[in-house]
C-alpha cells in the first residue's frame, strides 16, 4: 500500500500522543490561528451539502467546534470527537448551555459509537494527522447509516489530489471531490 495512505511509523501510539500534546498546547490559540481558514472550508462545504433532513451529525476531529458554530440547530443532535482534551474544552465553553451537543474525548481510529448511528459525518483537516487514515475512514463508515453523507478534507501539502481521492475511494463511495483554489484542503463528498 502507498506510503501516503498508511504512514510508516515505528510507533503509531507515540504519534497519536504527540498529536494530542500538540493540539493541547495549541488549544487557546487555535481559533485565532486557523479559524478563518476553517470557516472558509465550512462555507464551501455547507454550500454543497443539504442538511435539512439530517438529524444526527458527527464531527470527527472537531477541534474547537468551528463546524458546529456554522450549522448549530436545536432540532439536530451534534457529536464532536477529538483526541485533545484541551481543544475540546474550548468547544465545550462555546456550547456549554446546549443540551443537544456532546463532545467526546476519543481516538478517530477507534470511535466509541455503535454501528450505523449517524446520518452526517464530517472529518475536516484530520486524515493527514493520523497514522492510518484508512482505519479512521473505516470507523467513519461503520458508524454511518446507509444514507449517510460523509465529508472529508485533507491538506494539499500532504497529498496530491489523486492520492487524496484514492484514500477516500478505498473505503467509501466518492460522490464528488474538489480542489478549490483558495482552500488549503481537498474536499470529498461521499456516501457510506
Amino acid at each position: 500500500m502507498d506510503n501516503k495512505i498508511v504512514h510508516k511509523l515505528k510507533d503509531p501510539w507515540k504519534h497519536k500522543l504527540d498529536t494530542m500534546k500538540h493540539y493541547n498546547a495549541l488549544a487557546k490559540a487555535y481559533d485565532t490561528l486557523y479559524g478563518r481558514e476553517q470557516k472558509m472550508k465550512m462555507d464551501f462545504i455547507l454550500k454543497n451539502l443539504d442538511l435539512r433532513n439530517r438529524r444526527k451529525i458527527l464531527d470527527v476531529g472537531c477541534g474547537t467546534c468551528i463546524l458546529f458554530e456554522n450549522l448549530y440547530d436545536e432540532d439536530k443532535i451534534f457529536v464532536g470527537v477529538d483526541i485533545s482534551e484541551k481543544i475540546l474544552r474550548i468547544g465545550w465553553i462555546k456550547f456549554r448551555d446546549k443540551i443537544n451537543l456532546f463532545l467526546v474525548l476519543a481516538d478517530a481510529e477507534h470511535l466509541p459509537f455503535r454501528d450505523k448511528v449517524f446520518d452526517t459525518i464530517f472529518s475536516i483537516t484530520l486524515i493527514q494527522n493520523l497514522p492510518n487514515p484508512l482505519r479512521s475512514l473505516e470507523e467513519i463508515k461503520r458508524v454511518s447509516n446507509r444514507e449517510a453523507a460523509i465529508v472529508v478534507s485533507g491538506l494539499k501539502r500532504k497529498y496530491t489530489f489523486k492520492e487524496f481521492n484514492t484514500i477516500i475511494k478505498n473505503v467509501v463511495s466518492l460522490r464528488e471531490s474538489y480542489d478549490v483554489e483558495d482552500l488549503k484542503d481537498y474536499i470529498a463528498f461521499s456516501i457510506s
